[in-house]
C-alpha cells in the first residue's frame, strides 16, 4: 500500500479486516496499531496510531477502521518516503496486515506561515 500526499496537511484513510475470500472481520481486536518509521530498522516510531487512544476509530456500522495522520504528525519531518504497517492484536495473537511506505510531498504553506490575524 502506498500513501501519498502533502507534509503537514491532514490525510485521513480507511481499512477493513477481511479474510482470504475477502469476508469481513466485524469482531473487534483488542488493539489496532499504525505505525510510521523512517526504516524498518527503526525502533522508534516517529508517530503512531492505536485504537485504544482512539486515533484508530473503528465504525461499527460500516466495519471499518478510520485513521487520521494530523498536520503535527508530519509538519516537521523531511519530504521523503517513510515505512508503516498496520497491526492487529487479538487474544495475543499479532497479526500484520499492511506493510507500505508513506511519502511525503513539499507543502508550499508550511505550518510557520500559518498566521491567523
Amino acid at each position: 500500500m502506498k500513501i501519498e500526499f502533502i507534509r503537514g496537511d491532514t490525510y485521513s484513510f480507511k481499512f477493513q479486516r477481511k479474510l482470504k475470500n475477502d469476508e469481513v472481520i466485524s469482531e473487534r481486536p483488542d488493539q489496532v496499531f499504525f505505525s510510521v518509521k523512517e526504516s524498518y530498522d527503526d525502533e522508534e516510531c516517529l508517530f503512531q496510531k492505536r485504537l485504544s487512544n482512539n486515533t484508530i476509530i473503528y465504525d461499527e456500522t460500516d466495519n471499518y477502521y478510520y485513521i487520521t495522520i494530523d498536520s503535527e504528525d508530519t509538519c516537521n519531518l523531511d519530504c521523503e518516503s517513510y515505512v508503516f504497517d498496520i497491526e492487529v492484536i487479538k487474544d495475543n495473537v499479532v497479526k500484520t496486515l499492511v506493510v507500505g511506505r508513506l511519502r511525503l510531498l513539499i507543502e508550499v504553506t508550511h505550518k510557520r506561515n500559518e498566521v491567523f490575524d
